[in-house]
Parts: structure tokens; C-alpha cells; sequence
């Protein structure tokens, strides 16, 4: 007969047996998952933090849908080139990124670049979308990355983690429910571009595709910038796959939902 719960007296244990009761499984994260929502502060990150992640699950049938929050206006040195007329440019680099990764919708927010508010109404925006999507597993940048100095970056990871635990909540955003949106639980929850990977996506086989999709994004990355941005951005894969035992790599870090509140050893997993 299995023990019950409180008759562990050692932690390693307890902790170990909360997360088969959590059904908290790393062997393979994205098993039976149907629907993936990337969130990207702006119209490059999702192909920047998991190009070939993305990649490979669209071919094996997994539907990814971006969720786009800011419109990149910013990103520029060019004088010569309006705020709006960027955000076009830099929508049709992104579409073109994204169909060659096998994504074909990408949600817009449409929020001023390096201006990405955190408040009640992006959360809200968020939440409107979770509910609509139906998702099984979200993916957005870790908040807690150190040094991250870009303030959409930050605000993105809070305010979707903030819109993952509220919506199943009926009473949060309750005109939802009007609109014919019910309430919905993710299941799955992953961070990119973060310091702490507790999984690694070997991408060796479509590390040239992940550039190639980067590039499309040509505003950003004239020939100039490319010099620098090529290998640090091989040197990042290099980095993920010396941590996973391949060549280059993806790293993410997936996280029981229940840890994300109260939970003084959320960073063992």
C-alpha cells in the first residue's frame, strides 16, 4: 500500500512525490500537446529564442500560434524611416519569418514598442486570447532573466504569467464570459530566452533554417549587424547545447503551474 502523503518525513521524497502527484513529467513536455501559444514582445523573438523549437513542432503537427505584443516600431537607427512606416515593414518580415517555420497566424496586440504597458488592460488582452485559443501549452520570455535591460521583455513574461493563473478564474475579465469566452486552464507552461533551461530542443539538424528565418527579419539585421549577431546567436545554441549534450540547442524551462505562487522551491525543478 503507497504511503500517504504526510507520512514522508525527507523532503527529497516529498518533493519527488509531488511532482508524479503534479504529473509534472520533463521527459517530453510537449507529449499530447495540440495547440502552442508563443507570446514575443516583438515581431522577432519567438524565431530568435525558438526558431528551430518552433520548427520542429509545426512538423510534427503541432499548431503554434504567435502572439505579437508590441509593433517593433522602435527598432531602428535609420532617420529616415517614420514610426509607422517600420511597423509595416517589420509585420511583413515577420510574416515572412514565421511561414518558414510553419506558423500561419500570428495575434496582434498592436501596443507602442518600448512601451508595452504593464497593466490591468494587456493582462486583460492576454487573457481574452488564452480563452479564445484554447491552448494547451503557452511559451513566453522568462522575466527573471539577469540583466535583461528591455522593459517589454520584462513586462511580456509578467503579465502572460499573470493571465496564465487568472484565466480560469470566471470573475477576472468576467466580460469574457458574456462574449461567449469560457474560462480556460494551461496546462503547460515554458520560458525561452532564459538562464535557467530544464529543457533542451536539439536543433542541430535546423540550425541554418532558425537563421535563415532570423534574417527574413532584414530591418533588424542589415549586413552590418549580421556580422555580430550570426555568432552570438550560434554561440547561444552552442552554449544550450553543451548544456544538453548535442551541438546546438534550444533551452527552455517548463514549470509546474502550482509553483508559480507561494512556492519557496519552484527553482529545484
Amino acid at each position: 500500500m503507497a504511503l500517504a502523503f504526510e507520512e514522508y518525513d525527507d523532503f527529497d521524497e516529498a518533493f519527488s512525490k509531488l511532482l508524479e502527484l503534479l504529473e509534472f513529467d520533463l521527459s517530453d513536455p510537449f507529449k499530447d500537446v495540440e495547440k502552442v501559444l508563443c507570446v514575443e514582445p516583438h515581431p522577432d523573438d519567438c524565431v530568435i529564442g525558438l526558431g528551430g523549437t518552433i520548427r520542429k513542432l509545426t512538423e510534427g503537427g503541432i499548431e503554434v500560434t504567435y502572439l505579437l505584443l508590441t509593433d517593433g516600431s522602435m527598432g531602428t537607427t535609420d532617420e529616415g524611416i517614420s514610426d509607422h512606416e517600420l511597423a509595416l515593414v517589420r509585420m511583413r518580415e515577420e510574416e515572412e519569418s514565421a511561414r518558414l517555420l510553419g506558423v500561419d497566424r500570428i495575434i496582434q496586440l498592436d501596443y507602442r514598442d518600448t512601451e508595452l504597458p504593464y497593466s490591468l488592460e494587456a493582462r486583460k488582452a492576454i487573457i481574452e486570447v488564452i480563452r479564445s485559443e484554447k491552448l494547451d501549452m503557452v511559451l513566453l520570455p522568462d522575466p527573471w532573466l539577469p540583466y535583461e535591460s528591455h522593459p517589454d521583455h520584462v513586462a511580456a513574461g509578467k503579465l502572460t504569467l499573470e493571465a496564465i493563473a487568472f484565466s480560469p478564474l470566471p470573475n477576472v475579465a468576467r466580460q469574457d464570459l458574456h462574449a461567449g469566452l469560457k474560462p480556460h486552464q494551461v496546462e503547460r507552461i515554458g520560458f525561452y530566452y532564459t538562464a535557467k533551461p530544464n529543457y533542451f530542443v536539439d536543433i542541430t539538424d535546423v540550425m541554418e533554417l532558425k537563421l535563415k528565418a532570423v534574417r527574413a527579419h532584414r530591418s533588424q539585421f542589415t549586413d552590418e549587424i549580421w556580422e555580430k549577431w550570426e555568432p552570438f546567436l550560434r554561440t547561444i545554441a552552442l552554449y544550450y547545447g553543451k548544456m544538453g549534450g548535442v551541438k546546438y540547442a534550444e533551452g527552455l524551462r517548463f514549470m509546474p503551474g502550482l509553483f508559480l505562487h507561494i512556492t519557496p522551491f519552484s527553482e529545484l525543478v
